[in-house]
């Protein structure tokens, strides 16, 4: 079995100090807070308005603002290293890839099949 105090026969314990938490003021904090709530009652006003098609894209860029300041500030991934950073970006690449063929395909459904785009009568009632 090992011992509790194994570590102390073979010297002084050697800490890495290059491994180390980095910490926000509450500065930070607050600025992203602040920012967040800008960000969602900007969502909440634009969405009182008809863009027509691109309601859903100024949607998503907000919603990616907002998503980002999480993820840089509140993650860590500002101060993290690049390794996390490239998986960060490539799934978020991959990410995107998803929206743009979902958008696409659903964007030309009538063009291939029109009655894809048609919507279906309701069943008929029967008495």
């Amino acid at each position: 079995m090992s011992d509790a105090h194994a570590h102390a026969e073979h010297g002084e314990v050697q800490i890495d100090k290059s491994l180390h938490a980095h910490v926000c003021s509450a500065g930070t904090f607050l600025k992203v807070y602040v920012a967040l709530l800008i960000l969602t009652v900007l969502t909440v006003g634009v969405a009182q308005f008809h863009f027509g098609s691109a309601n859903l894209l100024i949607a998503m860029a907000i919603a990616s603002v907002k998503a980002g300041c999480v993820m840089a500030i509140f993650m860590h991934l500002r101060w993290d290293t690049a390794i996390n950073n490239i998986a960060f970006l490539g799934s978020l690449l991959f990410l995107g890839l998803l929206f743009l063929f979902t958008m696409a395909d659903f964007a030309t459904r009538g063009s291939i099949d029109p009655t894809m785009s048609q919507h279906a009568e309701p069943p008929a009632q029967t008495d």
